[in-house]
């Protein structure tokens, strides 16, 4: 029995978790959603209460219909892409490792089942908490920024912040005051590296042959427009020494 008044989460004790977990309805638009998103996985931070959250929110998704299943993966995919912060509970992977693998045959059902149907928005962070549960590092976290077509990235060799834009064609990548614009340079579907081509396969099962595009743009390569150095963007995205 879960004591949650010796949890934390955002704003406090934990006591008020399972009111809002009683409360869940499969409505995206219902403001519980709100509430309990932000008690417990506020701006990526996570919590004890968040972990605590997982089993009830593996029975949600299990008892829900598929096209009714995206907001309980896409939180609880949020909390387990949280599990290396530092929150003082140890391995929090193996103690929920049956939800995680429960989470993750349910978000693969439901990606089948209606990933050809929702927002693009919506079927990035399905393929985002699947790579939480399967620990895949930074697109667990990272992949859903894709949706806004655009990465700012750092240059330490010419001290410039550049700008990809993948929301094209042209897609382009730009420094302030440099011209001209450099090219993003897509990477062919057969040179995809294991990860990327797991996420390629994914997204063209759907027929969402944008976020095909996207991925293919994203694990392509391009040059800084100011000193010419060439590089991989996923790789710089990755790597947080490059954050604009």
């Amino acid at each position: 029995m879960t004591d949650w008044s010796q949890l934390r989460h955002a704003y406090g004790c934990a006591d008020d978790v399972p009111g809002m977990l009683d409360r869940l309805v499969p409505d995206e638009g219902a403001e519980v959603w709100v509430e309990l998103w932000s008690a417990i996985c506020h701006q990526g931070t996570v919590y004890s209460a968040s972990f605590a959250a997982l089993p009830r929110l593996t029975e949600v998704a299990r008892e829900w219909a598929p096209a009714d299943r995206l907001r309980p993966l896409v939180l609880s995919g949020s909390i387990v892409a949280g599990a290396s912060q530092d929150h003082g509970l140890g391995d929090v992977r193996a103690e929920y490792a049956g939800e995680i693998a429960e989470l993750l045959r349910l978000a693969g059902e439901t990606l089948v089942a209606v990933g050809g149907e929702i927002r693009d928005s919506g079927f990035l962070a399905l393929l985002q908490s699947i790579s939480a549960f399967e620990n895949v590092p930074v697109w667990s976290e990272r992949l859903r920024e894709l949706t806004s077509g655009e990465f700012e990235l750092y240059c330490e060799d010419c001290d410039q912040i550049m700008c990809i834009d993948l929301d094209g064609p042209p897609f382009t990548i730009s420094v302030s005051g440099v011209e001209p614009r450099g090219e993003v340079v897509p990477v062919a579907p057969g040179e995809l590296e294991p990860v990327a081509r797991r996420l390629y396969l994914a997204a063209e099962a759907a027929g969402r042959t944008r976020i095909m595009a996207l991925l293919l743009l994203l694990f392509g390569t391009t040059a800084c427009p100011g000193c010419g150095q060439g590089f991989q963007v996923a790789a710089w995205v990755a790597d947080p020494s490059r954050h604009a």
